[in-house]
């Protein structure tokens, strides 16, 4: 056990309010970069949002190879100092914690206080998904933003050969107003080809019990300064409206949409 990883709760706690209050400073704090795998190691497949090709796979993986991977993958999560030694609750017996960082990142997915989900309409492709994170006195503390990311050069070699399970995901936490403005700048980049133009979906929602509520859910077709916004009124007798907007007046909308659940 490594004495000089041990944190008592408090200390975390106290480590955990700092990571909030640099967020809500505008700074974009780093939480993690872990593959599929880990993240399935970590209860992925219970989180809030969770992609089906990675469940399936872990599925398949098989109760050896997945018992194997589980311990290989903690020993790994604790040399990177995501997972913390504990105090030991007897002789032989083992014990740790997560970081800061991953306490954030695993309870915002965990148990969001509410979720922007976004999609490329049309194509298979992994995007930016938001977990707003808080607790009882304070609903939204700050909000983790999930970015899909390619395999860093010459690392994690072991899961090149995986398929969904090598897939790596960046967590950053930043504000409510910082991710309206991350979520903006994504949404205004013209998606288009020979075949015609891809909308890029946004949709807020919460769980209630146990089932996803969507709150609000607007599509933009982005043109770089400009972008066309078609506001879901989830109402087939009415139809949706559609509003031209430049970045700014984007990124007030999709800020109301994060803070209020409406446009």
């Amino acid at each position: 056990m490594n004495t000089e990883a041990l944190m008592t709760p408090r200390e975390r706690e106290a480590a955990a309010v700092r990571l909030f209050e640099r967020a809500g400073a505008g700074e974009t704090v780093d939480l993690a970069v872990l593959s599929a795998m880990e993240r399935c190691v970590l209860g992925g497949p219970k989180q809030a949002l969770f992609e089906r090709e990675v469940v399936q796979a872990w599925n398949e993986f098989g109760e050896k190879r997945r018992t194997k991977a589980m311990d290989a993958n903690l020993a790994t999560l604790r040399e990177r100092g995501l997972l913390l030694d504990d105090a030991p609750e007897g002789p032989g017996v083992a014990a740790w914690s997560v970081s800061p960082e991953l306490g954030i990142l695993l309870g915002a997915c965990e148990r969001p206080t509410y979720v922007v989900a976004t999609e490329v309409e049309g194509r298979q492709t992994r995007c930016l998904q938001f977990f707003a994170v808080g607790d009882l006195e304070q609903p939204v503390r700050g909000v983790v933003v999930e970015e899909p990311v390619a395999l860093p050069p010459g690392a994690y070699k072991h899961v090149k050969n995986l398929g969904p399970l090598g897939w790596m995901t960046r967590y950053r936490l930043v504000s409510e107003t910082a991710a309206a403005g991350i979520l903006a700048d994504v949404a205004l980049v013209p998606r288009q080809d020979k075949d015609g133009t891809y909308p890029y979906n946004i949709r807020r929602f919460r769980h209630h019990d146990g089932r996803p509520v969507t709150e609000a859910g607007l599509s933009v077709i982005g043109a770089g300064t400009s972008a066309r916004v078609r506001l879901f009124k989830g109402d087939p007798r009415n139809p949706d409206d559609v509003v031209l907007v430049d970045p700014e007046g984007l990124r007030g909308l999709l800020t109301r949409v994060l803070t209020t659940g409406a446009w």
